[in-house]
């Protein structure tokens, strides 16, 4: 189960070429993972939906089926790792097959320890998915289908001393792109290009100064899409390791957006990235997360907004067998077009490992929107028990 946004399993396309880390609730089991090896996951459920459109009114149930493959293949050569998996949710209904879909991720990564300071990343992933409906930026008029899309990405970073060293800088590059594939919404396809620094010294054994700025060019591919731009942001803060069970960062800074069209507004805004661990005991950890970031609604080139996020997450085990993680996300959407949303999404999952190759799992999810736009408020629950396998072989 995912709580937050930017770690959805089926997140909205606008959020999928954005980078950055989120809170979120793990799947169970996901920490066993083998050094070097394969690892093959099945989870199959089924669940309820007490608003399947995610409506104020006149609101339609439905029961699913969902099932989720994963298969991750860990490899390495000496110091050197890399990792390729896929990923994949499929969802059918039983009276809505319109709301059916079929999300795939492909991605790989690779990590060379090239020196005894110097680290070389590179990742990149492929997705087809689709815009859940009433999310952040998604569409108010919908379509009878749900929008799909395809999107790519392709990032690389060099890591320029240890998180022990007294310095440490991080350049990163990434290129990414969206493809609408469905309901005429090509308008909205853009690419970007994002160029990261970051650079960490540290001041003494447990603290350090943090300072984070990019760059980033957007480019739509339909020439009446007037969202092109360039965005600016810098933060600087500090990092902490207070003790072996507590750690974060606190970033502020300011996030600059240029446009190109003199039709939308150009401006500085406060921006800001925090998160918080807390490991009170080796089988409970808490999270704290908040952060700003900018998106583009599903009108096609008329409007974007920010998007202020806070969230907690708790990840506890009771036994060995019995995990629980639960989590909740505020977040603030503010358009430029002068709407105003608020939302709350609520998760909470129990698994229960009945052996070391199967789980059983309850889920709960809890979704909430408020808008100044009359009629798009919506609440939706939903609920879903799943058997999870799976199966480790290292080597």
């Amino acid at each position: 189960m995912r709580v937050t946004g930017e770690n959805d399993t089926n997140p909205s396309a606008i959020g999928s070429v954005q980078t950055g880390p989120g809170t979120g609730i793990n799947e169970a089991g996901a920490e066993s993972r083998p050094t070097r090896g394969i690892e093959l996951r099945l989870s199959v459920g089924n669940g309820y939906d007490d608003n399947v459109f995610r409506t104020e009114s006149n609101t339609d149930d439905d029961f699913f089926w969902s099932i989720r493959p994963s298969l991750v293949f860990n490899g390495g050569l000496d110091r050197h790792r890399y990792r390729l998996g896929y990923n994949g949710d499929y969802v059918r209904h039983f009276e809505f097959s319109d709301e059916d879909f079929n999300d795939h991720r492909l991605f790989g990564d690779a990590s060379f320890d090239v020196t005894r300071k110097l680290d070389f990343n590179i990742d990149g992933e492929m997705l087809w998915g689709h815009d859940p409906r009433g999310a952040p930026g998604t569409c108010i008029v919908c379509s009878p289908e749900l929008d799909t899309w395809r999107s790519h990405r392709a990032g690389a970073e060099l890591v320029i001393g240890r998180t022990i060293s007294r310095a440490q800088i991080i350049p990163a590059l990434a290129f990414s792109g969206i493809r609408y594939t469905n309901n005429n919404q090509s308008d909205r396809d853009f690419d970007r290009q994002d160029y990261r620094l970051r650079a960490r010294y540290r001041i003494s054994p447990r603290f350090w100064v943090i300072g984070d700025g990019g760059y980033a060019v957007i480019n739509h591919l339909d020439p009446s899409n007037t969202l092109d731009r360039t965005e600016f942001d810098l933060l600087g803060g500090i990092g902490w390791e207070a003790t072996a069970k507590t750690s974060g960062e606190v970033l502020v800074g300011t996030l600059i957006q240029d446009f190109e069209s003199p039709t939308q507004p150009s401006g500085t805004n406060f921006n800001w990235l925090v998160r918080v661990f807390w490991e009170p005991r080796t089988y409970s950890k808490v999270t704290l997360f908040t952060r700003r970031r900018s998106q583009e609604d599903a009108s096609g080139g008329i409007g974007s907004f920010l998007a202020d996020t806070f969230g907690v997450a708790w990840r506890h085990g009771f036994t060995e067998s019995l995990v629980m993680g639960t989590g909740v996300d505020y977040t603030i959407a503010q358009y430029d077009t002068g709407r105003d949303d608020d939302y709350v999404v609520f998760g909470i999952e129990l698994s229960y490992e009945l052996n070391r190759w199967l789980d059983v799992s309850a889920e709960y999810r809890y979704e909430n929107r408020r808008s100044n736009i009359p009629g798009i408020d919506y609440d939706d629950n939903t609920v879903l028990l799943k058997l999870t396998t799976g199966l480790y072989h290292g080597f």
